[in-house]
């Protein structure tokens, strides 16, 4: 059996013990290359080790790292809600918020099922909240994210782009990213039309829901009646929810964490792109 074919057979036993047993896969994968380098192909340790890619290794830990913190103290959280009423409240284009922000995670580096996995549960709320076509909320998460793809600063571009390069063949990493795009916009287009997007065209804007007070008690409405809150903000902390209501999300404000982290992915896409860096 020729070395591409045991490769490959690897690769699937892997698969298949990963999917069958609780296994971490990259575990598995550094044992596989060991077993087959070494005792299949008979190479050097140092040999294996040298095929390992510490570039790649350093982007994959410190993005998702990174993205991490964003998830954990809420950035993530508040850029979709100030996405959300950057569009004054209209149903029709908060499936279209789901969609770029998990492109816009992805362009900047997250791998795409972690920004389904942050997004996701977001947009859900939001769907059943407002009677979106919660099929229609997920394809948009997942066609954003894959939306994001092949971005020069992101993982998939990276990988690819680097193996152009280094096979010396003729490659467009703008190009590669550009067609991606306007090919998961196209999709997003077809996506919504055929899952109620038509009538959420007519559905206008949603009812906004006020502001939980500090004593728990919502804000009163502004002079002329316009609410005196985000919109997208629910009751306080400690207080359940009556039984058969829906999930509610708590107004983030922009704090000093948030601001380090945004200015941190700032940061990332700058040394990205300007200084030509990757890791």
């Amino acid at each position: 059996m020729s070395a591409q074919l045991v490769s490959i057979a690897a690769l699937l036993v892997i698969f298949v013990i990963g999917t069958i047993r609780a296994v971490n896969l990259g575990a598995l994968a550094f044992v596989a290359a060991f077993a087959v380098g070494v005792g299949v192909l008979g190479m050097d340790t140092s040999e294996v080790l040298a095929g390992f890619p510490a570039e790649l290794f350093v982007i994959l830990v410190g993005v998702t790292y990174l993205f991490a913190i964003a998830k954990n103290n809420g950035t993530v959280e508040w850029l979709v809600q100030a996405a959300v009423r950057a569009v004054g409240g209209r149903v029709a284009a908060i499936p279209w918020v789901m969609f770029v922000i998990s492109g816009v995670l992805v362009a900047l580096g997250a791998v795409s099922p972690a920004a389904v996995a942050i997004i996701a549960p977001v947009g859900m709320v939001f769907a059943a909240r407002y009677g979106i076509n919660p099929l229609l909320m997920g394809l948009m998460v997942v066609h954003g994210s894959a939306a994001g793809n092949f971005s020069p600063i992101g993982v998939l571009g990276v990988v690819t782009n680097g193996v152009v390069e280094r096979s010396g063949i003729p490659g467009d990493a703008t190009g590669l990213f550009l067609s991606n795009l306007v090919f998961n916009v196209l999709l997003g287009l077809g996506v919504f039309c055929a899952f109620g997007g038509r009538k959420l065209l007519r559905a206008g804007r949603a009812t906004p829901v006020l502001d939980a007070a500090p004593g728990g008690a919502p804000e009163s409405p502004e002079p002329g009646g316009r609410p005196g809150g985000t919109g997208l903000v629910t009751e306080p902390r400690g207080v359940k929810a009556p039984a058969g209501a829906l999930p509610r999300t708590e107004a983030l404000p922009l704090d000093r964490d948030r601001v380090i982290t945004l200015v941190s992915m700032a940061a990332m896409v700058v040394g990205a792109l300007v200084f030509s860096t990757s890791g």
